[in-house]
């Protein structure tokens, strides 16, 4: 385990700089593992969400909403790596609307649950999530605005990795520190009785 917390640690220390470094990148991959889980997401509506409720209405909806976000998700993942950055703004705007309209198509899916036993919870709270994520994009749409986010998140998990490998360090000194204590008094005591027995046999030799 404490191999472990180092590793992840000077890892987080590493992605921090790299995210300062290299902030554009990582909004590159922000649009890309949006991308990808748009694809996952609309495949998961299709082959399960689709199926909970028997209804021709319903049904609809949810097939409409997984076609969507397949068509993007493709789109988000693979028109960036082929054209220029431009075109990588164009499709964050593109993953808000996905994303905001996706919610909307998403409540009213749910709505259409409401006089049946389906637990809808689970549905409200993805849905919400897509509303966040779309907020995020909002935040690093603008590119200064953006790269500025990143950085300081960059910099969020640069200073709490070097923290925690600080704080790392000096728990393992205080452990060795404490270990070393505990190895000396039983040798302190040894001692102190091999005198005490010295000490009792000069005097019955006298």
């Amino acid at each position: 385990m404490k191999n472990f917390n180092w590793v992840f640690f000077i890892g987080m220390v590493i992605l921090g700089l790299l995210v300062l470094v290299f902030p554009k990148f990582w909004i590159n991959l922000v649009v890309f593992v949006i991308g990808l889980g748009a694809i996952a997401y609309g495949i998961y509506n299709l082959v399960y969400t689709r199926r909970i409720f028997q209804d021709s209405m319903y049904e609809t909806v949810i097939l409409i909403k997984s076609i969507f976000s397949i068509v993007v998700g493709i789109i988000s993942v693979f028109l960036p790596l082929a054209v220029a950055d431009v075109m990588l703004r164009t499709m964050i705007y593109v993953l808000i609307v996905y994303l905001l309209l996706s919610a909307i198509i998403g409540f009213y899916s749910v709505s259409l649950l409401k006089n049946t036993e389906i637990d809808r919870k689970h549905y409200v709270f993805e849905n919400l999530c897509l509303v966040i994520i779309a907020i995020l994009l909002i935040l690093i749409s603008p590119e200064k605005l953006g790269i500025f986010i990143i950085r300081v998140i960059g910099f969020a998990a640069l200073a709490f990795g070097i923290f925690m490998i600080t704080m790392q360090f000096l728990m393992n000194k205080t452990v060795t520190d404490a270990e070393v204590v505990e190895i000396k008094e039983p040798e302190l005591n040894q001692s102190e009785s091999n005198d005490s027995k010295n000490k009792d046999e000069s005097e019955s030799g006298e």
